[in-house]
């Protein structure tokens, strides 16, 4: 009898000192968002004879060349950007609304263009 006994506290005392695996709660995987579709870029080049035509959520490239120093402006976007010889004036921009917005020379007040935005879809 004492030597059950004296096996049960071994193992108890062996027990307490095995260190104990920890559970780690488990981490739930973030749910795959939908990817979003890539927004198409739409290059031109100004002065042109045909409006930039664009849509909403597209990216907006044109490379203004002018003969003098003066500013590209879009006023209706708030863009501007300096141009001079040699030197063309890059306009980037996320059309992020539908419109028809003029491009002009700030100093000459001359008009070069046009940017039309539609809707997306």
């Amino acid at each position: 009898m004492l030597f059950v006994v004296l096996l049960v506290v071994i193992g108890a005392i062996a027990s307490a000192t095995v260190p104990r695996e920890q559970k780690v709660p488990e981490r739930s995987t973030p749910e795959a968002l939908p990817a979003a579709p890539a927004a198409d870029v739409v290059r031109a080049s100004l002065p042109g004879r045909r409006a930039v035509r664009a849509r909403v959520g597209d990216v907006v490239q044109i490379e203004v060349k002018h003969d003098t120093l003066d500013v590209v402006q879009v006023a209706g976007l708030g863009i501007e950007e300096p141009v001079e010889p040699g030197i063309a004036a890059q306009l980037v921009f996320d059309a992020d609304r539908a419109g028809r917005f003029a491009v002009t020379l700030r100093e000459t007040g001359r008009r070069i263009g046009t940017i039309d935005v539609k809707e997306a879809g």
